[in-house]
């Protein structure tokens, strides 16, 4: 490989924390809320789900830094899994990868993207034809180089966080300008840190009822690992590219899920604060998905409504960009093992091939499902892929350990995340059993396309 052209196509820290960003901050946040609230009853127990959430992925991301501090691979969990658990482990998180993990929330975001943009709210055939547009323009700019597609999705995470901040200004102005009866009416009405509510949390039932949200919540806080999928594109300024066993993992790859993690909690609990603190309950209920526009709309009027369709549209398409780059990675190194077609496998940076068939089959899934058919069987599937694969640290706990010793808080990051995975699954045994079977043979499907491959080692 040319150092040059690996110098010019690598990205930085910064461009790797949008990059996460771009990952993370979908249509989910601007959903969940709505129904939390007709759920829990109280604003402030939202914000703490919220909370919960964004806890449970921080010690999610703190768990994959830590593999990332050990081993320099990019392919996310199917690398991980096939070289320190068991290859057919491994090739069932790489079938995961394929159509849970990347093609079918491509979709998703490229959906919302087409409904925003059209104002309709659902999947007409213009919606349709400007989601799969999307879809081609993204994976055109990621064929050039890394570096490029990074660029792109830098400036739209830019937008982004500009339609946010006018968003939060003119909360700010309205509830400054509100009076004390308008106040009281809104669902976010006394402060989170006033300490009598939590007296709720004494209550069972209680925190089954958050578990339940929390299983809709830990969408939005997925995509945290994304920096991992490109771990062996991330090097210094000189374009060196080692072997893979003796690489130094690069300190921008686990930094970048840390720091991006705290960063997207702060702005998913701002953000519902202002929802919550700006509306009435029974106007958020019955918003339901759409309850941001009606907020908008109340705090701002039509031009305010329309930042925030702009904005949330923006928001789908950094996860269609994001996802884009990070995808493909997976088909390239299941191609370098030998259980995809070498085409697949790239001899320079960029995977073109498997970034055109990615585009397609979220193309496909565009064409034949819904956003909501899509959305419910992702979280859980995600989920439990991520439990698995961060389990690698204790599973490889000798040479992982031989690399780096192992530090108190990640153990214990690992614990909390799989035991929040683990709750996860068993509230989609009441709540979602239906996507639960749906997860499982999601699973067993890669389980048997090992089996049968004929390339077992």
């Amino acid at each position: 490989m040319n150092p040059k052209a690996s110098a010019r196509s690598t990205i930085g820290f910064v461009s790797l924390v949008c990059l996460i960003i771009g990952n993370m901050i979908g249509s989910a946040v601007y959903i969940s809320s709505s129904y939390a609230l007709g759920a829990l009853g109280d604003a402030r127990l939202v914000l703490l789900a919220w909370l919960i959430g964004g806890l449970h992925a921080l010690c999610g991301a703190i768990a994959y830094a830590a593999l990332a501090r050990r081993v320099r691979l990019s392919g996310g969990e199917y690398s991980f899994l096939s070289r320190y658990v068991h290859p057919a482990i491994g090739l069932m998180a790489g079938w995961i990868s394929l159509t849970a993990g990347f093609a079918a929330p491509v979709a998703a975001a490229a959906l919302v993207l087409g409904e925003y943009m059209m104002a309709v709210p659902e999947p007409t055939w213009q919606a349709r034809i400007l989601a799969t547009g999307w879809i081609a323009l993204c994976a055109g700019f990621h064929m050039i180089n890394l570096r490029t597609g990074s660029w792109v999705n830098n400036g739209v995470i830019a937008l982004k966080l500009i339609g946010f901040a006018v968003f939060a200004v003119t909360c700010a102005i309205f509830l400054f300008g509100a009076n004390d009866t308008q106040k009281e009416a809104f669902a976010l009405r006394e402060s989170f840190l006033e300490t009598s509510y939590l007296k709720q949390l004494l209550q069972p039932s209680v925190w089954l009822v958050i578990a339940v949200q929390l299983f809709f919540i830990s969408l939005a806080y997925t995509g945290f690992n994304a920096s991992i999928y490109i771990a062996e594109e991330i090097h210094d300024t000189s374009g060196a590219k080692e072997t893979l066993s003796v690489a130094e993992p690069s300190p921008a790859v686990w930094r970048s899920m840390i720091a991006a993690c705290l960063f997207v909690m702060l702005i998913y609990l701002g953000l519902n604060a202002l929802f919550l603190a700006c509306s009435t309950p029974e106007r958020i209920i019955a918003g339901g998905d759409y309850f941001v526009s009606d907020v908008a709309y109340d705090v701002g009027g039509d031009w305010l409504k329309g930042v925030m369709r702009i904005t949330i549209a923006i928001s789908s398409a950094t996860s269609v960009l994001a996802m884009t780059a990070t995808g493909p990675r997976v088909y390239s190194q299941m191609a370098n093992d030998g259980w995809l077609p070498t085409a697949f496998s790239s001899s320079t940076e960029v995977p073109r091939l498997a970034i055109f068939v990615q585009a397609v089959v979220s193309a496909v899934f565009v064409w034949i499902a819904t956003v909501k058919d899509l959305v419910d069987y992702l979280g859980l599937t995600l989920t439990a892929c991520g439990a698995v694969a961060t389990s690698t640290l204790w599973i490889a706990h000798r040479e992982m350990n031989a690399i780096r010793p192992i530090r108190w808080w990640e153990h214990l990051a690992v614990a909390l995340y799989v035991a929040g995975a683990s709750v996860l699954l068993l509230v989609a045994t009441q709540i979602k059993p239906t996507q639960l079977w749906l997860c499982l043979g999601t699973f067993a499907l890669g389980f048997l396309l090992y089996v049968f491959s004929g390339k077992r080692r």
